[in-house]
């Protein structure tokens, strides 16, 4: 089985690793393209960063600019529906909908507060489509406090939420259905329960609806302390989830870029990727698509970025 990792804040920004054998086959520099959200859709690669989504796959790579008024701080990027895409536009605290890349739509969770919101007032940062809107995750739902406090609310610890938004009229109507997660982040639903990580401590959490429309946790396991557990895969006969270098701590960092599977029955393991780097998703390797993608982004101009990037990998799978 082979894996296609989007890494975020790393040296290298895509990765081909290789699950059977423990090891990488390809990858991406850094600066030739930055990389958070990734998405495969049809024969296109959709990459989310900073203020742009980016198509590769097609017969030449296209770029759309997000909207402002703040910058996009842009994060996952997932199918929402038949020929629709969604983006998290985390520096404006929704979710902006695309087909034909147009923007079609927006959901909110904070429509209808009349100040100015700041620059990642949440840090709602993934999505997927869930019942008549959007199961979103955010780290918490305090987006003012920098004025008591002179920081953004959600560098605290357990207040991340999951919103659950819909539509009434045009306007958005959010709830929270979920709350008590530590940077939530990779939601996805599988057989009818919503999973996600808790990054900051490491655990990976399933919910199941309830009959009042909230989620209740059913189950939760705990994978590392030592790492930030973020990007997530179902497969056959279990889940594979991504540990990525700590950050922002004082002392020892060198806790690598792992690749944890936890089996249904409760085991974990893990594979060592990488000395150091960050994980954010984890798609199933199509090698039709990524010849294709390979070639686009390693002929992209680099990127006048600081830091010490590898040279380019060349198409050799």
């Amino acid at each position: 089985m082979k894996l296609l990792l989007g890494c975020v804040n790393s040296a290298v920004s895509l990765v081909g690793y290789d699950w059977d054998t423990k090891t990488s086959f390809w990858y991406c520099p850094g600066n030739h393209l930055r990389v958070c959200g990734v998405h495969a859709a049809a024969n296109t690669l959709w990459i989310s960063s900073d203020n742009t989504l980016t198509a590769l796959g097609g017969e030449t790579p296209s770029v759309i600019n997000l909207p402002g008024p703040h910058d996009n701080l842009a994060h996952s990027v997932k199918a929402l529906g038949r020929d629709v895409l969604g983006v998290a536009d985390t520096g404006n605290s929704r979710i902006l909908l695309y087909a034909d890349k147009r923007n079609v739509m927006e959901y909110a969770p904070l429509d209808g507060w009349e100040c100015p919101l700041p620059q990642d007032a949440i840090h709602l940062n993934d999505m997927i489509a869930w019942r008549d809107g959007i199961l979103a995750s955010a780290f918490s739902y305090q987006p003012f406090a920098f004025l008591k406090h002179g920081r953004p609310g959600w560098k605290q610890d357990n207040l991340g939420v999951l919103f659950y938004m819909r539509h009434h009229g045009r306007r958005t109507v959010s709830s929270i259905v979920a709350a008590g997660l530590n940077c939530p982040h990779s939601i996805t639903e599988h057989e009818g329960d919503i999973y996600c990580c808790s990054s900051a401590d490491g655990t990976f959490h399933r919910f199941s609806p309830t009959d009042e429309g909230q989620l209740e946790q059913v189950a939760s396991w705990h994978i590392t302390d030592d790492h930030f557990l973020r990007g997530c895969l179902r497969v056959a006969d279990g889940w594979i989830l991504g540990g990525s270098s700590t950050r922002h701590v004082e002392g020892d960092t060198s806790s690598g870029m792992l690749l944890y599977f936890l089996s249904d029955d409760g085991q974990v393991e893990y594979h060592q990727v990488a000395p150091v780097g960050e994980i954010y998703d984890i798609l199933p390797w199509n090698e039709c698509l990524m010849r294709s993608v390979a070639k686009q982004a390693l002929s992209l101009p680099q990127l006048p970025l600081e830091g010490t990037f590898p040279p380019p990998c060349g198409v050799t799978f």
